[in-house]
């Protein structure tokens, strides 16, 4: 039998029928697992971003409880501060009720020796003088003779140094005296009875004198005297 060229080609067009049809199966099977992969790339996209969404959350949680432990941190420090300060200040006062404490003890056994003397150094000048050997503080005197009053303060005063006060009234009042004494003399020489009595003039004095010792004890010191004059010069 003569082979003819239609055969040939319905021959050649089955094969290529048959091929086309496997390529086709083949380009559906590919099809189907990209297909399938692509399902599988999805999900794991989506656990993907779900496991990003989990660790931002855990994420924010640990920036919020770093916050959280920052702001207890700097509290905590604060309070650490304020303790410590109020500790400091007891610790302060405990030393300053010491040592109050201290000084009272050692106040009350202190040897103290300071003695006023005042006297009439010459007409209206009065001087008040500290006797003993321990120095006065802070002193404060005041000096009254009748109705004259003066005042001296002094931050110290040594023993053997004093105070000096001028009263010019009882100036003028001790020569008004002195004149008539020497008036009083003069007749009596010349009177063949003189007065068996001679008239003394009497003043008042007053002296107050505060001063501390060494370690701040307080100390006064008041005295008057109804009977008093104002000075002998002769």
């Amino acid at each position: 039998m003569a082979w003819e060229w239609g055969d040939g080609a319905g021959l050649i067009g089955g094969v290529a029928g048959v091929f086309g049809v496997f390529v086709a199966w083949a380009s559906l099977s590919k099809a189907k697992e990209a297909n399938k992969t692509a399902k599988q790339g999805l999900e794991l996209s989506r656990t993907a971003n779900e496991i990003a969404d989990a660790a931002k959350n855990l994420s924010d949680q640990a920036n919020a409880l770093s916050r959280e432990a920052n702001q207890e941190s700097v509290t905590s420090n604060e309070l650490a501060h304020e303790a410590n300060r109020i500790a400091l200040g007891a610790n302060r006062l405990a030393q300053e009720a010491n040592d109050l404490f201290h000084q009272q003890e050692l106040r009350g056994v202190e040897i103290h020796d300071v003695h006023w003397d005042g006297d009439w150094v010459r007409p209206g000048v009065y001087r008040l003088r500290n006797d003993g050997t321990h120095t006065a503080y802070d002193v404060s005197v005041t000096v009254t003779v009748d109705d004259e009053q003066k005042r001296v303060t002094s931050p110290q005063l040594c023993g053997g140094e004093h105070l000096t006060f001028e009263f010019p009234v009882a100036r003028r009042q001790y020569a008004i005296e002195e004149r008539e004494r020497q008036e009083r003399e003069e007749q009596a020489r010349f009177s063949r009875f003189p007065p068996s009595v001679v008239p003394i003039n009497f003043h008042y004095i007053e002296k107050r004198v505060y001063w501390k010792t060494e370690l701040g004890n307080p100390k006064e010191h008041i005295d008057s005297h109804n009977m008093s004059g104002l000075g002998n010069f002769d």
